[in-house]
């Protein structure tokens, strides 16, 4: 197959999107098909190179809000006509959210990661740029209808996120539940199990952006300390709130305890950190199902997660520990007992790494969506 995946997020990847638009082209190219990415690029200059054999396609992208994905659109749009002209092409991949693409003769599959409407309602209005996020926000959901009317197939990331798509009229029989995946070549457990309990530090990563919860897990990083002053915590990403997280970490006098470390783009050291954490903790207020939950996971790391979204899919008492968003005396009572309970959380961690290597490798969702595909392409020509 000729096969157009098409996301707004940046490649190389650094957040949760476009990992998983990669890691879904690798596995397609690895198993002979022909894949396009097309992405955004800079204004003026627009790009394309071949990756891993991979084609990579920068059209512009100007950022005049709100109608710079109306006008990337434009481009997009192009983009396709040149593939489709120049390579041949059978399928469009569309993946959610801010993306445009024309009305086409392609079978065209959806994958929605966070549906706007739940998305941004889990934002609280505090700061200009949550504003700007509200004010987009009736703009965007415009895109997701319509993108949801040019659908063959829609499919999403988590039960959870199908339930969601009842706000815009759309039936469970309507989408189909593929998941996220991970590369388990390169997040992997440790051989000694035991070793995370040496380096006395936890890990969080994500986009520094609101609904994440990083608010909660600094405040319940300051109580864990109050009585376990040995322990760190490290969280990897960037995002807008980096300057309000850094000054609630000196408000309450952590910054010898909480350290934030930026944008990893080093895959093998990021997995070195995982394998390294004494537990993962993920408090987000709202997620799709998050890639770096699954990474934790993979690489034998015992989890703390909010109980939202695609963290229900995947968790269950046996590989890891839910609790309440918005609760950091939660967080900080689970963050305790992992202290206090080493081998628990060990074979938390052993379980969880094999729920992802039987449930969320790429090979088990990438075979998912050859049966999609197949499904549309059938269903666009009958």
């Amino acid at each position: 197959m000729r096969i157009a995946l098409v996301l707004s997020t940046p490649l190389p990847a650094c957040e949760g999107i476009g990992f998983y638009v990669w890691n879904l082209g690798r596995f397609l190219t690895h198993h002979g098909h022909e894949v396009h990415i097309i992405t955004r690029g800079e204004p003026t200059k627009p790009a394309y190179e071949q990756v891993q054999a991979i084609h990579i396609w920068r059209p512009a992208f100007w950022r005049i809000y709100p109608f710079h994905v109306d006008m990337h659109g434009y481009f997009v749009t192009q983009t396709l006509e040149t593939i489709a002209n120049t390579y041949g092409l059978d399928l469009i991949h569309v993946h959610t959210p801010l993306v445009k693409i024309p009305k086409s003769a392609y079978p065209v599959v959806v994958t929605v990661h966070t549906p706007m409407k739940t998305d941004t309602a889990a934002i609280p209005l505090r700061s200009v740029f949550d504003m700007l996020i509200k004010l987009q926000t009736p703009f965007s959901i415009r895109l997701e209808k319509r993108l949801f009317r040019q659908a063959t197939t829609i499919t999403t990331v988590a039960t959870s996120v199908a339930s969601e798509l009842g706000a815009y009229g759309l039936q469970p029989h309507q989408v189909a539940v593929v998941g996220n995946g991970v590369d388990t070549a390169t997040f992997y457990p440790p051989v000694d199990l035991q070793a995370r309990f040496h380096q006395r530090y936890f890990l969080t990563v994500g986009r520094l952006a609101p609904r994440k919860g990083l608010e909660d897990l600094i405040a319940s990083a300051a109580e864990v300390v109050k009585r376990y002053p040995t322990y760190r915590f490290f969280i990897v990403g960037q995002g807008p709130l980096a300057a309000v997280l850094q000054k609630q970490i000196t408000q309450l006098h952590l910054d010898q305890h909480v350290q934030l470390l930026g944008h990893m783009a080093d895959r093998e050291q990021l997995a070195d950190l995982y394998r390294g954490a004494w537990a993962y903790i993920h408090p987000a207020h709202y997620e799709g199902l998050p890639t770096a939950l699954l990474e934790a996971m993979a690489c034998g790391c015992p989890v703390v997660a909010t109980a939202v979204s695609g963290a229900l899919d995947v968790i269950t008492p046996h590989n890891g520990v839910l609790v309440n968003p918005h609760a950091p005396v939660q967080l900080t009572q689970a963050v305790c007992r992992f202290i206090e309970q080493p081998q628990v959380a060990r074979d938390l961690g052993q379980q969880a790494a094999l729920t992802i290597q039987q449930q969320y490798g790429w090979t088990a969702i990438g075979q998912r969506y050859l049966a999609t595909y197949h499904h549309a392409i059938q269903g666009a020509t009958a």
